[in-house]
Order: structure tokens, then sequence, then C-alpha cells
């Protein structure tokens, strides 16, 4: 099976992290497709620079300027570019980290079946990529002898957004089938935008319509600290990561695919987070009195939610 991984670029602080993950890789992807969204094209010459020669060798590295409006919008041009070009993609984000093993292991689990994606496990790492820390595996998937599993789609919404947990990474530790590459283009449930946990979102989705293959085996690395924006709690995408849980979960409940009770836990979480850690923050403090409205069930709360969501992404450029 051919893989294409899609980069889209705008940090060049870990270049050569990024092209050694890629060039050691015991079985290689076969195309490489990089959206330069840096501001003035830096990414891009340093990329093309002598300095980079050696670990650009034999890597069949295309570059493409992106359409520099936000990192979301980079991903939906590199999947334009590719457009369904080999049976699997990848989204390569440049600060995270991949180990040998990533593409061999995840030909083999698209092997094995008729899957939407498949979700490597991975490690925290520190600014300079050394692993800190695992991720928060539910024991019964992280003891389970088998070294991949298939997880449907219900099971992975009731063991993430009621508990606004996020235990299967990022787009970087998955590998999805062209099918389903249509997913990212409307990351929303029942016209509840789930921008902010696009990652997520889109593993569910893709759960909801075939099985997700699971590997059990940290293949990556996600960088933590520095510029990313993890780091930054106050910043327009930790606010919507967290707002984006009680979205996934309104939008699933009205989908019918998450029950009323695990909805309201994930609006009385994301509440007294929201309380706990945004009471001065007027774009976001407001969400607080709702979102426990939700979870106390009172009939309006829901369509006020959505309403105010909508304006904190216009606001926000989301």
């Amino acid at each position: 099976m051919h893989i294409t991984t899609l980069i889209p670029a705008y940090k060049t602080k870990y270049l050569v992290d990024l092209l050694t993950g890629l060039r050691v890789q015991t079985q290689p992807c076969q195309r490489i497709i990089v959206s330069d969204d840096s501001p003035g094209g830096e990414f891009s010459e340093l990329l093309a620079s002598p300095a980079m020669a050696g670990l650009r060798a034999r890597l069949p590295i295309e570059i493409h300027q992106g359409p520099r409006a936000g990192a979301y919008e980079n991903f939906l041009h590199l999947v334009r570019l590719w457009d369904g070009s080999s049976e699997l993609a990848h989204l390569m984000l440049d600060d995270d980290i991949l180990y040998p093993d990533f593409f061999e292991r995840h030909r083999a689990a698209h092997a094995q079946g008729a899957f939407s994606c498949s979700i490597s496990a991975r490690w925290t790492a520190n600014e300079q990529g050394q692993p800190i820390e695992g991720m928060p595996i539910p024991p019964g998937v992280w003891n389970s002898p088998q070294r991949v599993l298939a997880l449907d789609g219900s099971a992975m919404l009731a063991s993430t957004v009621p508990l606004c947990q996020n235990w299967f990474g990022e787009f970087s530790n998955c590998v999805f089938r062209r099918e389903h590459a249509e997913l990212l283009f409307k990351p929303d449930f029942a016209g509840v935008s789930y921008a902010g946990l696009w990652d997520l979102g889109f593993f569910l989705a893709a759960g909801l319509r075939a099985p997700v293959a699971y590997i059990q085996e940290r293949l990556g690395a996600f960088r933590t600290g520095g510029e990313g924006h993890s780091a930054q709690l106050n910043g327009k995408h930790m606010k919507a990561a967290h707002l984006g849980y009680a979205a996934l979960a309104r939008g699933a409940h009205k989908l019918g695919r998450l029950d009323d009770a695990l909805a309201r836990q994930c609006y009385h979480g994301i509440g007294l987070a929201v309380q706990q850690r945004y009471a001065s923050q007027d774009d976001i403090a407001p969400f607080a009195p709702v979102l426990l409205a939700m979870a106390a069930g009172h009939a309006d709360a829901g369509q006020l939610f959505e309403q105010a969501w909508a304006g904190f992404l216009a606001r926000h450029g989301f």
C-alpha cells in the first residue's frame, strides 16, 4: 500500500528531526508533499539549502506554497494537492516526531482489514524530543494482548468526549484511507463544528463510518512546550480545544450517537474547567454558565451554546 505524507509546514526549528524521522523509516512513504505556510517562505528556503541536502537526499519531497489562511486551511490545501493519489495518507505536523517503524506498522494494520484509519500510540516528549510520559490510554485497551485492536465509533466517543480526554493523539500518529479524506472538509456533527479538536473529531467521524485500527505501539512523539498551541493556555486554539469537547458532545448527541448522561458529563466537566481557568477571559468565560445549564438539562441551553460557539469561531477566525 502506498502512503503519501502531507506536511503543513510553518516552523523551521525542528526540520532536522522531521527529515530524520522520514528518512529512517523501515518502509518509507512513496510521496512527501510540503505546503509551506511560513510567512516569508523560510521553511522552503531552509529545506532547499545545502545544509539539508544530506537529509533531503532520496526523500520524494515536493514543495508548494501554502495558502497562509490558518493551520487547518493548510491541511485542506495539502489534501487537495494529494487528491487521493495513494491508498493511504498521513498528515505530519512539522514539530512532531516519527519513529522508524511508523509506516511499516500502519501498513500492516491496514492490511488486516477495511479500516477507515489507523492510529498508533505515542509518547509525549519535551521540546528536545525526549519522551516524558505516555498517553492516558484506557486500561482495557492498553492491557489487551492484541497488537492491533478494531475500535468502533461508539466506543471511541464514550471513552473520549464524556471525560474530555483525547487519548488518541493528533493527526501525526494517524494514517487514513483516501475514501474518508472528505471528512476533513466537513468538520462537524449535525451542523455543530468541532473546530479546535479537528484531529479527535476526524477520528470519531471516521470511526462512525468504519472501524479504526488502534496500534498498541508508541510509534512517535508529540512535542510539548516551545511554540506549540498546547503551551498557550490563553491562546485561541487552547480555548477552542476546551469548548470543542462540548461541541463534540452536542453534535454527537444530536446524531443519537452519545446518550444524554454522557453528554451532560462532558458539559459539566468543561463548564467547571472554563470557570476555573478562564474566569477573566471575556471571550470564553460566558460559556461556563451555559455549559453548566446544559449539564443540568435546561431545555434552551444547547441552542444558546451553539449560537455562542458559532460567534466564538467567527470572532477568532476559525
